[in-house]
């Protein structure tokens, strides 16, 4: 076992609560669940869990048992989960008492051990998987069913070696803030910090402030921090604001402090130099689960503040007609998708240039939208919600780099009053995971297509044109929706 390093025994390797493993006992802890999941003779498990030791112990089982895990991400949909389990093939479905119903009316098998509920599922044998596969990793979803990532336990300890190299703090002491479910947690919170003889400490939703997949409590989350005292943070850019916002407001960072990561999603220029003017240790990176997460990196010994850092020594990069190609390290291919297998490099849909070897992400190539918290979300996918709903004649949604969506909306008719609107909204958003969500809108007084330059010849919308043209409108909304809508924004 990679983490079973002899001279780390004695050392704390997992804390939760009062709860302590050092590293012989999370070695001997993996080695009872291995044995476990070989006697269930399970092929595909899917873990469906809080943040806590047991979702640790069971990911690392499986690598031992040479099971494939797929994590369950907590701010999937009931549908979107259901879809990963099928198409996952999944024959075994680990919960603890908060995830329970995702299994449905699937019959319960106790586990012996605590807080963990096992559910038995009939595989149909049906899932294309490419040979190698450990983990299969499925994005949030740009459109309603999310892609499943696969990936070869190679791939996830080559970043996390690499990681563990560049960042260079030995033993350190890292605070897990995103849901383990999210690839850079788990491969940079987890992996990385065990591979060095580090501490990794576990929080459930309530003990970080979250509801569900909802921040609800910003002042749990920064009292955690306090009382871990931790070395290490991983951020998305939503977090980092909230952190930077309660300095401006008195709150002290621990001094134990010495790197936050920031990523998952596109970082506000200026942001990474005004948290460190506040104390704060950050450190931009970029990457991608095709690339088993981490690409590139800034860190104390290589920085470039503005900049997503120098790539990470795994990874070959290369742009092509401005777009980033990576080369390396590389997933094994999408579930279900064999002509994916085994793909030689990587379109990360990315523009980019670099400068003196570091990495500077210029812009997305296609419309994808990604959301302050990293959550990736097709416009079109929302937008077919809306007018599905038969009371818009034009939809635009919007919310790049911001911890929300909202739309631009031309009523079919004057008739359609603000308050039916918002009830319309309402509605569809019960069909939508809540990263996807509308949370502010705009009602257009007149039909795009009669707005010079807003419309192609043949009905498409030219999206980059509209957002400049409605650019003072769609800050106004996002102005006056104000804090309440941050701090019940999607993780």
């Amino acid at each position: 076992m990679w983490f079973a390093n002899p001279e780390f025994k004695d050392q704390v390797a997992l804390v939760q609560g009062e709860v302590q493993l050092s590293y012989h006992e999370l070695e001997q802890a993996v080695k009872a669940r291995c044995e476990w999941l070989l006697q269930q003779q399970a092929m595909h498990v899917a873990v469906a869990m809080e943040n806590s030791i047991e979702w640790v112990l069971f990911d690392l089982a499986c690598q031992l048992a040479d099971v494939c895990c797929v994590p369950v991400p907590g701010f999937f949909s009931q549908t979107q989960v259901q879809h990963l389990l099928k198409q996952s093939d999944i024959d075994l479905l680990l919960t603890d008492s908060s995830t329970a119903h995702l299994a449905g009316n699937i019959e319960v098998d106790r586990t012996p051990f605590t807080g963990v509920s096992a559910f038995a599922r009939q595989r149909d044998n049906r899932a294309l998987v490419p040979e190698g596969t450990s983990k299969i990793t499925f994005t949030s979803g740009s459109t309603g069913a999310p892609k499943g990532v696969c990936l070869s336990v190679k791939n996830q300890l080559t970043v996390a070696h690499s990681l563990a190299d560049a960042i260079a703090i030995e033993k350190v002491r890292h605070l897990c803030l995103l849901p383990l479910a999210t690839l850079l947690e788990n491969i940079a919170g987890v992996y990385a910090p065990l591979m060095v003889g580090g501490a990794v400490v576990l929080a459930n939703d309530a003990e970080r402030g979250f509801s569900g997949s909802r921040l609800i409590e910003p002042q749990q989350l920064l009292g955690l921090i306090s009382k871990v005292q931790p070395q290490s943070l991983i951020l998305v850019p939503e977090l980092l604001t909230l952190l930077m916002s309660a300095v401006k407001q008195g709150w002290q960072a621990p001094d134990s402090l010495q790197f936050i990561a920031v990523g998952g999603a596109k970082v506000a220029a200026g942001m990474v130099e005004a948290a460190r003017a506040l104390g704060l240790p950050v450190y931009q990176g970029y990457g991608l689960s095709e690339c088993a997460s981490v690409v590139a990196l800034n860190t104390q010994n290589a920085d470039a503040a503005s900049s997503a850092g120098q790539p990470l020594p795994h990874n070959q990069l290369y742009i092509e007609n401005g777009e980033l190609i990576v080369e390396g390290n590389l997933f094994l291919g999408y579930l279900n998708q064999p002509d994916s297998f085994y793909p030689k490099c990587v379109a990360t849909g990315d523009l980019v240039e670099f400068t003196d070897n570091t990495l500077h992400i210029l812009g997305r190539r296609k419309n994808l939208l990604i959301t302050s918290f990293g959550r990736n979300i097709s416009p079109e996918w929302v937008e077919a919600e809306l007018m599905a709903s038969g009371y818009f004649r034009d939809v635009i949604v919007y919310g790049d780099s911001q911890p929300y969506c909202g739309a631009l909306l031309m009523p079919i008719s004057d008739a359609v009053d603000d308050s039916q609107i918002d009830k319309v909204i309402a509605a569809v958003n019960q069909q939508l995971p809540d990263y996807a969500r509308i949370a502010n809108w705009v009602r257009l007084q007149q039909p795009l297509v009669t707005i010079p330059g807003l419309v192609t010849p043949t009905g498409k919308p030219v999206r980059d044109a509209i957002l400049q043209h409605f650019h003072t409108s769609i800050e106004q909304a996002y102005a006056q929706a104000g804090n309440a809508q941050v701090t019940g924004a999607v993780l």
